[in-house]
C-alpha cells in the first residue's frame, strides 16, 4: 500500500502557503523601500559632511569630487550646473546644490554653473560677492532663480523621506563651505 498526503491536507498546506504569502510579499516590497531610502538619506548625511570639508580643503565646490553620488538613482540637474537630484516615480523628491549666494542682483542664490561660479577643470570658486558657496538640501527642485518647487505629485517614499515625525526626519538645509548652517 502506498503512502501519501489526501487531498485536505494538501488543501491545508496550499491554505497555508497562500495566506504566508499574502503577508509576506507586500513586506518585502516594504523593506527594500526601505533600504532604498536609508541608503538615500545616507548619500545626503555624507555629502552635507563631506562637500564642505572637501570645499575648505580642495577649494573644489564639486559636489561629485567630494562625495561618489550613485549616478543611477541621483542625475545631475542641468548640464554645466552644480546640482543634482533624486527622483521617485518621476518627482523630483530631493535636490542638492551649490549654490552662488549673491545679495544683489538677478542670480541670487543661484545653483553654480560651470564656468561661471565654477572652475569645470579643478573645480575651484570662481565667483567672490560672499567668498565662499553654500551648499543646499531642499525638497523638490531648486530653480535658477533660487526658488524651490515642491512635488507635484509626492510619492510615500518623498513623504517618508521628509516626514520628521515618522519618516526619515529628513529636512531642507543651507551649509557655507565654511561648515556652518544659514538660513534665508
Amino acid at each position: 500500500m502506498k503512502k501519501g498526503f489526501t487531498m485536505i491536507e494538501l488543501i491545508f498546506v496550499i491554505v497555508i502557503l497562500g495566506i504566508l504569502a499574502a503577508v509576506a510579499v507586500p513586506r518585502l516590497a516594504a523593506t527594500r523601500d526601505d533600504a532604498i531610502l536609508a541608503g538615500l538619506k545616507t548619500d545626503i548625511n555624507t555629502a552635507l559632511q563631506a562637500v564642505p570639508a572637501w570645499y575648505q580643503g580642495q577649494r573644489d565646490a564639486r559636489i561629485m569630487q567630494a562625495v561618489q553620488l550613485d549616478t543611477t538613482t541621483w542625475n545631475q540637474a542641468t548640464s554645466g550646473e552644480e546640482a543634482y537630484t533624486w527622483s521617485d516615480g518621476g518627482n523630483v523628491c530631493v535636490t542638492l546644490a551649490v549654490v552662488d549666494f549673491n545679495t544683489t542682483g538677478a542670480s541670487q542664490f543661484s545653483i553654480a554653473a560651470a564656468g561661471a561660479e565654477v572652475n569645470a577643470t579643478n573645480g575651484r570658486w570662481l565667483a567672490t560677492a560672499q567668498g565662499v558657496p553654500v551648499l543646499r538640501l531642499v525638497k523638490g527642485v531648486l530653480a535658477d532663480d533660487g526658488t524651490v518647487i515642491a512635488p507635484a505629485n509626492p510619492t510615500v517614499n518623498c513623504a517618508t523621506l521628509w516626514d520628521t515625525a515618522n519618516g526619515l526626519g529628513l529636512i531642507e538645509q543651507n551649509i557655507t563651505m565654511a561648515g556652518k548652517r544659514v538660513q534665508w
